[in-house]
């Protein structure tokens, strides 16, 4: 079974260097993980995936567009793979850039996540029909107006419009939701208290115009 170090609060290593990832979420042990947001910059969109039902963590709900844990001795930057396997995306390294780690405190009954998220943003050319999704792990992909996000996640806005494909089954299909801030993954943490996603939209919105720095 898969490794994943482990570390204290303070993101130092702890005294047992690594645990099986069911252990990690049995006794809620702080571990790395990884997420990255694409943006199409001529489209000025963002891209959400849509978990899948069997998440343990906001099934059905719209999160990083891809995210996944870092296996023991691996860098935040291996992390990349998720975004191929999860929507079939290459990401060239002149396109990314790092915005920062999240601390990320997520309890479902007995499942415990503590994990400290190396978040990434990358540019694409990509449109929702570019992306092949992992199915299963990913239920569908959505764009979202980056200048609209910002008004939701400020209050301004009590829903957006966003544009994606969903697997319905047995096939691909295109669909327009409304969507408001309770449709995000642990949007309760990630807008009411650490202000997560305000904080993604307004580095998208700098990456496109080059203001630098981008921290989160």
């Amino acid at each position: 079974m898969e490794e994943i170090d482990v570390f204290n609060e303070d993101f130092t290593p702890a005294d047992f260097k690594s645990a099986t990832i069911d252990v990690i979420h049995q006794k809620g042990l702080w571990h790395q993980t990884f997420a990255c947001w694409l943006i199409n910059p001529d489209e000025n969109k963002i891209f959400f995936q849509l978990r899948g039902p069997k998440n343990k963590v906001g099934p059905n709900t719209l999160d990083a567009s891809a995210s996944g844990h870092l296996s023991s001795g691996e860098n935040p930057e291996d992390g990349f793979r998720e975004l191929y396997e999860e929507l079939g995306v290459n990401i060239d390294i002149s396109d990314k850039i790092f915005l920062g780690i999240h601390r990320n405190i997520a309890i479902q009954g007995a499942y415990l996540n503590r994990e400290f998220c190396h978040v990434y943003m990358a540019k694409t050319a990509m449109k929702i029909d570019d992306f092949d999704l992992q199915l299963g792990e990913v239920s569908g992909v959505f764009s979202l107006n980056i200048t609209e996000g910002i008004q939701l996640f400020s209050n301004k806005k009590t829903s957006v419009l966003i544009e994606g494909k969903i697997w319905d089954g047995e096939q691909y299909k295109l669909e327009k939701r409304e969507v408001t801030q309770q449709n995000f993954c642990l949007y309760r943490d990630r807008i009411d208290i650490s202000g997560y996603y305000l904080k993604i939209m307004i580095m998208a919105e700098r990456y496109i115009q080059n203001k630098e720095p981008y921290r989160i």
